[in-house]
């Protein structure tokens, strides 16, 4: 038998613990009733009882730990058996449920769809071992409903259709009545509704685990009850005995979402599971084109394919509508190519709300869309014109903007996923390079940071040591901004960005930097003998260039780097010893360091994410536009430093000596960021998004609204997808800003928002 990490650990706590516990309990005991303890513990007879206090804290910690362990082990077949998990369990089924219905498109629109039997997508189980008699397999009614096609294919079935076919409402609509049947027959299966999507086909094994599973289906199951847990709050220990027990029906929508490196082991991951489980009821649905790539085949009884919606069934559909979908029919009358496109649940939904409650004599006077990508457009402004009582209302800029941002973000994170990621900056926003955003990093961002941080410190530097020390501080700063590489660029494109505000913020953040750094490392200077002080700085600028040493492959390199390292060396030591005030030479050069580091940070900072070509027109390299920002900033510290009453007439030459030295040893100029940089540019990236308006400032609720605008669905607590993959792809392709044209267009068309204005947030 295998023993586990958490195991052994606690063997070795356990073990280790006791037999010091054993040693020393001896000697204290000895100690304490006025005995001496060993020669060699002699100088630690002090700590005996604290260490033997702390000893037996860990050993009661430990055991409480393994009683816990055997207990949740011991009793999780007990508390499958609760009376009240199964009416628990089905209650948050219900909910689920009744949640995504009312923030679907479905909702809006009962349409029955036509299913017919597709035998050749699947491996049924008996064919495996023998041919029946009878291989006729028989049809499936055109109005049978997706229970009864389930009851006829033994509750083992695939869901086939084209993209917006009308799949997940199914599944949906299939959860809904087996969930009605548990409600009245305690012995049905409960049935969970499971997204595919985030299948990762992990294989690395947990404590927990049956023993008998492969690998590949003891990741799958830990992730199965990991879900049911999150979406369901069914405990994974009850789950487990659940699916053990047969007593769960699973559901799993999407496996073209799944991974394209991963869609090819579901099919031996669900034998696999069904020959160790006890799965009474199994329904996977997937798009056609991507199931009939797939190497392998599921094992069920049986496939259904929805067909496409016929003439029929949307005339019938908009005349149930009366005047409502009299906007949508002449759409259809005028331009015959809409036909092809209203041919599923999606585009007639998309058609029905885009043109729901509009006069067919406005729709056949202006423009009607004669494509996909119109009436997608059509569909989002009309959606988004629509005031909501429940919900903050944006601008319209803002929220498509932002809408644009999600799709783009969750298509190149997510794939053919359509849920919005949790992070929407986990590892940057590589590739999503904007004209207004990097105006705003290199523009405004860059030079009031450089301002602000070299003011900051000039300021701490005058008020300390003299103006010569606040001007040794501009001056060296000037030099450092000049020195390559220059990461910042100036741009044309973008001027229209507001940017006094934003100037003032990263001023202020700058100032208040530069400062409280040079005042902690001036206090730190002051606390301890000066050539203690020396001696640490030394330290970190020798570490550093032996880091260089290490990761640099040029010889000649390497060379100035050792002449350099010398020469400051000797030279800072001479200055050090033949100075009047060592300590005003310190605390300079770690002025120096501090003002040299913090240029090259801020260097670092736009372009882990903002990287423009360097032939492009409206992109140009340059750092003479930084000058006046430096010099400004200087001179800025230099009078609010004497409006403070800094003298005039006291000047620290010594102070003025460290900060050449310090800037001197600094390596500002190499070329791999400072550690947090990358970070910080994510963050800053993220921030300037919100500021232009590219992303909401409040996720949660931007997204409660896109829900309640039928351009998102929420999936989960705090979970949201794209209400399909069509919508998604649209919004991750268009414009947004003309889009957001046609939303203002529609607005002003209905005329203007009741309740509340519309304000970007």
């Amino acid at each position: 038998m295998r023993i586990r990490g958490n195991a052994l650990l606690r063997v070795v706590v356990v073990i280790l613990t006791v037999s010091l516990t054993l040693v020393l309990l001896p000697i204290a005991i000895n100690v304490g009733t006025g005995g001496t303890a060993p020669a060699f513990l002699a100088p630690y007879v002090g700590w005996t009882w604290p260490l033997i206090g702390v000893l037996w804290l860990v050993a009661i910690l430990t055991g409480l730990w393994e009683f816990r362990s055997r207990r949740t082990v011991g009793l999780s077949a007990r508390s499958a058996d609760q009376p009240r998990n199964r009416p628990n369990a089905l209650a948050r089924v219900d909910r689920y449920l009744a949640d995504r219905f009312a923030g679907s498109l479905a909702s809006r629109t009962q349409l029955a769809l036509a299913l017919e039997v597709s035998p050749e997508a699947v491996i049924r189980p008996y064919d495996l071992l023998v041919q029946p008699l009878d291989s006729h397999v028989s049809e499936i009614r055109e109005d049978a409903d997706i229970t009864a096609a389930f009851d006829d294919l033994q509750d083992s079935m695939l869901i086939l259709g084209a993209p917006g076919a009308g799949k997940t409402t199914l599944l949906l609509e299939l959860a809904r009545a087996l969930a009605a049947k548990a409600h009245l027959d305690p012995s049905t299966p409960i049935p969970v509704v499971v997204d595919l999507a985030g299948w990762t086909a992990s294989t690395a094994g947990e404590e927990g685990d049956d023993p008998g599973d492969s690998p590949l289906l003891a990741g799958f199951v830990r992730w199965l009850l990991t879900e049911l847990s999150s979406r369901y709050q069914i405990p994974v220990a009850v789950g487990r005995v659940w699916l053990q027990r047969g007593r769960l029906a699973l559901l799993l929508d999407g496996l073209d979402e799944v991974s394209a490196a991963h869609q090819d082991k579901l099919a031996p991951v669900l034998d696999e599971l069904v020959q160790h489980y006890l799965i009474g009821q199994l329904a996977v649905t997937c798009r056609i084109l991507d199931y009939e790539r797939l190497q392998h085949r599921l094992k069920l009884y049986g496939a259904v394919q929805i067909r496409p919606l016929n003439r029929r069934q949307v005339l019938d559909y908009f005349a149930s509508g009366g005047q409502e979908l009299a906007g949508a029919r002449a759409a259809m009358e005028r331009d015959d190519d809409l036909w092809d496109l209203v041919n599923s649940p999606l585009m007639l939904n998309v058609m029905a709300l885009a043109y729901r409650g509009r006069d067919a004599r406005e729709v056949a006077a202006g423009a009607v869309a004669d494509h996909r990508r119109e009436l997608f457009d059509t569909f989002i402004s009309e959606v988004l014109s629509r005031q909501r009582s429940n919900t903050v209302s944006y601008d319209s800029k803002a929220a498509v903007r932002s809408l644009w941002c999600l799709a783009w973000w969750t298509r190149t994170r997510a794939g053919d996923r359509i849920e919005v990621p949790r992070r929407l900056t986990p590892n940057g926003w590589y590739g999503l390079v904007l004209p207004a955003v990097g105006y705003l990093a290199h523009m405004v961002c860059l030079p009031a940071l450089f301002a602000g941080l070299v003011g900051g410190a000039a300021l701490a530097a005058t008020a300390l040591y003299g103006v010569l020390s606040g001007l040794a501080v501009g001056v060296a700063a000037l030099v450092l901004v000049h020195v390559t590489p220059h990461t910042w660029w100036k741009l044309r494109e973008g001027r229209e960005q507001p940017r006094a505000l934003l100037q003032a913020v990263m001023l202020t953040m700058g100032a208040v930097t530069g400062l409280l750094s040079v005042l902690a490392v001036v206090a730190l200077a002051e606390l301890v003998p000066a050539w203690v002080g020396l001696a640490f700085q030394g330290a970190i600028v020798w570490s550093s260039y032996g880091l260089e040493y290490l990761l640099s492959p040029s010889n000649r390199r390497l060379l100035l780097l050792g002449i350099r390292l010398v020469s400051v060396t000797v030279a800072s030591w001479l200055v050090f010893a033949h100075v009047a005030d060592p300590h005003a030479f310190v605390a300079g050069a770690a002025i120096g360091l501090i003002v040299a580091q913090g240029i090259r940070f801020v260097k670092a900072l736009p372009m882990d994410h903002l990287v423009y070509p360097h032939d492009a027109d409206e992109y140009q390299a340059g750092g003479a536009r930084m000058d006046p920002w430096t010099v400004g900033g200087a001179l800025a510290g230099l009078l609010v430093a004497v409006a403070l009453g800094a003298s005039l007439g006291t000047h620290a030459l010594e102070a003025v000596l460290g900060i050449a030295a310090g800037t001197v040893a600094a390596k500002a100029w190499r070329r791999r960021a400072p550690v947090f940089a990358g970070a910080l540019s994510r963050l800053l990236h993220g921030f300037l998004l919100r500021w232009s308006g590219y992303l909401p400032w409040w996720r949660g609720a931007f997204l409660r609204y896109a829900a309640d605008r039928y351009v998102l669905a929420r999936t989960g607590p705090g979970e949201y997808a794209f209400i399909h993959l069509l919508v998604r792809d649209h919004l991750a392709e268009c414009d947004p800003d003309a889009l957001a044209a046609k939303v203002d267009e529609r607005i002003a068309a209905r005329g203007g928002r009741s309740g509340l204005p519309a304000r970007s947030r």
